[in-house]
């Protein structure tokens, strides 16, 4: 390819379709396996071609500067996917006892990650992820791990009295915020499949998936990692 993804742009190859994820509108491209083909081969001579080039650089997705250039990824053959999968926040530790001040600070962090993003995009709040990473000390406080299981069924109940449905994505943010709080090293994923179509995010830490499916690395292939 002659040309490179945007910073905000993210492309996996799954089932030979090209999948892009625009942080920036926080919206998906699809495109099917005739116009990947298109596009990977780069033959300019080519009107398809030269079509699907000018469409994503007129929607700022891929520019022709070949600067931190780096392979497309390729999700594996054999991911298994999630049948019929609906994230319902409510099954997540059903066992956590109702603690007040975790409760109403997950109220005020979705509040709060509900007006950044309306204000300034999924853009601005990943970023935000990734500096707050970036600049973390690696030091935990003490009892974290019991303190984010508090948090986890905080969130929970604050999807029951909160004026907007909770999804999975603001969810993982606040306990990707939470962890990174407590100085705890974590990892944020966004993973796709096609059939059927369906997007997913979820934290890990040290390789477990907090409050959620334990098996979603293995099921979903990954278009975005922080």
């Amino acid at each position: 390819m002659d040309f490179t993804f945007q910073p905000h742009a993210h492309a996996i190859l799954i089932d030979k379709q090209l999948v892009i994820l625009d942080e920036k509108l926080d919206t998906y491209l699809i495109f099917n396996e005739s116009k990947t083909n298109t596009l990977i081969n780069g033959d300019k001579d080519c009107d398809e071609y030269n079509e699907i080039r000018h469409e994503l650089t007129s929607l700022n997705i891929i520019t022709d500067s070949m600067n931190n250039t780096k392979p497309l990824t390729k999700a594996n053959d054999d991911y298994e996917g999630i049948d019929n999968y609906t994230w319902r926040i409510k099954t997540q530790n059903p066992r956590q006892p109702f603690k007040l001040l975790p409760t109403m600070r997950a109220c005020l962090d979705l509040l709060h990650l509900k007006l950044t993003i309306a204000l300034g995009g999924l853009e601005t709040c990943l970023n935000s992820m990734r500096a707050s990473k970036k600049a973390l000390s690696g030091n935990p406080l003490s009892a974290w791990h019991e303190g984010i299981e508090s948090y986890a069924q905080g969130v929970r109940i604050a999807s029951f009295v909160l004026p907007f449905k909770v999804k999975c994505l603001e969810s993982s943010i606040c306990l990707f915020k939470y962890a990174i709080r407590n100085n705890k090293n974590c990892d944020f994923f966004i993973g796709v499949q096609l059939y059927d179509f369906l997007s997913h995010a979820w934290i890990e830490i040290n390789g477990e998936v907090i409050a959620d499916d334990p098996h979603l690395s293995r099921k979903l292939p990954k278009i975005l990692t922080i």
